[in-house]
């Protein structure tokens, strides 16, 4: 956590609060100066153990490998300090690794978004329909093909060797996106078991959002990962994954492109052509466009689209 003090309580109630209780509840307070940590010790249990550091780390990486070191629990889940889950979140994870068996590293749990003004919207995967069950790597591959990455930070528990052994989140790689980074290379590592059960809350308050505003600056570690990766893996595997690459590729230069910077070269210089040609070509637009089009140009377009939709 890092300067969460409104919200840690309602986080530390949650990972107290469940009816399969967790072995060891570990915080780190990554160098807060509000009164985050005198609250969490205020309210914590016995089993708590409090870790610090003297400076914070970008995306909480660092803080998080800290724990994932000090734990001495076969699994572990995460909870950051402005979110929640509810009471049967770790049951359900409990009986999803039962079920599951030996070769399930990774449990995931479906999720919600609550915006401040209350309004609730779960998470594509849950969304979609998918079914409770065990998935190996190239269907998860293609859920992430499908939607987006279906894991998230306080909807996942993964066993703690394969963490170590793939080596945790990529702390001082990058500001943002490491979380997808190491679910990516967690895929590739296990089978995943999804309950089929709503059991978290991302909570997008005002506090949360501001923690998570970023600039499209900088190639993705993401993508790093995959041209590493991809050399190492069946050509199934290699296609879906440079399917992935170019899908964050797009989407980098789309949201580069729309601050009215133009995506950099370095950002985009794997992207695969042959895997799909059509944002490619987008994306070499954007990289020679040096700014969005004009308002009225983009409203032009609009109203083309429309008057097209209306003629069919």
């Amino acid at each position: 956590m890092h300067n969460k003090e409104r919200h840690v309580v309602r986080s530390l109630d949650a990972a107290q609060g469940q009816t399969s209780p967790a072995d060891e509840i570990i915080m780190v307070d990554d160098a807060s100066s509000d009164r985050s940590i005198e609250r969490l010790r205020a309210a914590a249990g016995d089993r708590a153990i409090f870790l610090t550091r003297t400076e914070p780390g970008a995306g909480g990486y660092a803080a998080r490998n800290l724990a994932i070191e000090t734990a001495g629990s076969e699994w572990i889940a995460f909870l950051d300090a402005d979110d929640s889950w509810t009471p049967d979140h770790l049951a359900s994870i409990r009986a999803a690794i039962s079920d599951g068996g030996k070769d399930v590293g990774c449990v995931f749990t479906g999720y919600q978004f609550l915006e401040p003004s209350g309004r609730q919207v779960e998470d594509w995967f849950t969304h979609a329909g998918h079914k409770a069950g065990v998935y190996d790597t190239a269907q998860m591959l293609d859920f992430w093909l499908e939607g987006g990455c279906p894991l998230w930070t306080g909807a996942v528990a993964i066993r703690r060797d394969i963490l170590l052994s793939v080596g945790m989140f990529p702390a001082g790689l990058c500001r943002r996106g490491g979380d997808r980074d190491l679910w990516l290379r967690t895929m590739l590592a296990t089978r995943c078991a999804y309950t089929g059960r709503k059991t978290a809350t991302y909570h997008r308050d005002a506090d949360n959002m501001l923690t998570k505003v970023e600039r499209f600056t900088a190639r993705q570690r993401i993508v790093d990962t995959i041209v590493d990766r991809v050399p190492t893996v069946d050509t199934g595997i290699a296609r879906r994954l440079r399917r992935i690459a170019n899908r964050e590729m797009h989407k980098y230069a789309f949201n580069t492109w729309k601050t009215g910077e133009r995506p950099s070269a370095i950002s985009i210089e794997d992207f695969s052509p042959r895997d799909s040609l059509g944002k490619y070509v987008a994306v070499k637009l954007m990289s020679l466009t040096p700014l969005p089009l004009p308002a009225l140009a983009r409203k032009s377009v609009r109203i083309l689209k429309i008057m097209r939709r209306g003629h069919r």
